[in-house]
């Protein structure tokens, strides 16, 4: 659903041919987030001390996939076929969400889907599996442990955590390497740095 993860999804899909480069995709909602950080100030945004988005029902009225579930447990399901699979669906995803303005519905994913070529039938029958459900509650605890706040951000080797943010993408894979690379660099180098932020510029 944010516009910087999918910028950064192509910046990594343009790495794909570097042999050095390993990227392990993990889930981590914002409104689970931000829900829990609203709690935990006493502030029940929802009325409901104790919501979790994993055991929310499905709601096809929903554009967003009720709150981004929808798409969680359809990436899940898409992630046990396998890495190519999984990779096609992913950006597929996002390219609809983000290129096509399409809504994240049950519509939309079964089309990414089946552009994807994944097994129909056994996506199907994993998108129903309430064990998708646990591992998006699983990963979205770990990354918090992990000191992720918001999207799009990297945990790089060494626990160096970054949020990272482009404005448009690298020329080219040489170029998107360096970036990734650089600021690896950047967090071993200077484990005191917390913010780097630019300015906002005119028309952004």
């Amino acid at each position: 659903m944010c516009s910087y993860s999918w910028r950064l999804a192509e910046l990594i899909e343009m790495t794909s041919d570097d042999s050095d480069l390993r990227f392990d995709w993990r889930h981590f909602s914002i409104y689970q987030y931000d829900h829990d950080q609203r709690t935990a100030r006493g502030v029940l945004g929802n009325g409901q001390a104790h919501w979790q988005l994993w055991n929310q029902k499905i709601d096809d009225g929903d554009g967003s996939g009720c709150k981004g579930l929808l798409p969680f447990l359809a990436s899940a399901a898409a992630r046990r076929q396998g890495e190519a699979g999984y990779r096609r669906f992913r950006l597929g995803l996002l390219r609809a969400a983000h290129l096509e303005y399409r809504m994240l519905d049950r519509t939309t994913i079964i089309d990414v889907a089946i552009d994807a070529e994944l097994h129909m039938p056994s996506f199907f029958e994993e998108l129903s599996n309430p064990e998708s459900r646990t591992v998006l509650a699983q990963e979205h605890t770990s990354a918090v442990q992990a000191d992720v706040v918001t999207t799009p951000t990297i945990v790089f080797p060494g626990s160096h955590t970054a949020h990272l943010r482009l404005q448009q993408l690298p020329h080219d894979a040489s170029e998107a390497v360096n970036l990734l690379v650089d600021t690896h660099r950047l967090l071993e180098r200077y484990p005191f740095l917390h913010t780097l932020t630019r300015p906002a510029t005119k028309g952004n």
